[in-house]
């Protein structure tokens, strides 16, 4: 079940940037886990095109309710903005589904 890999998730923080402007940036430490890879619903797509959202991947994850749409995460050194979170059980198991959408740019992580 969470047998394809081990991603981190980061908390998508502001910090001062150059000139003081604000950015965000990736606080440390992340939170390891291992994930599976899960099937996409036909709705899931759907609701991505209507808020023009590219939905890359979607896996599952052993239950962590602290996960939002706030949060980063790196598979295979890839950054994916965290969308849709949905906590369930499944097959007795209890698991997070995690959608894993584009990012427009990279965030350093401090």
């Amino acid at each position: 079940m969470f047998n394809d890999g081990i991603l981190t998730i980061y908390e998508k923080v502001q910090a001062k940037g150059a000139g003081g402007k604000s950015i965000d940036v990736l606080k440390k430490p992340g939170k390891r886990a291992y994930y599976g890879e899960a099937s996409f619903k036909i709705s899931e797509y759907y609701e991505s095109k209507q808020s023009e959202t590219e939905i890359m991947k979607k896996v599952q994850i052993p239950q962590d309710k602290s996960i939002g749409n706030n949060h980063v995460a790196i598979v295979d050194k890839v950054q994916y903005q965290v969308g849709f979170v949905h906590s369930t059980v499944h097959k007795g198991v209890e698991v997070t589904y995690i959608t894993l959408e584009r990012v427009t740019s990279q965030y350093d992580i401090t």
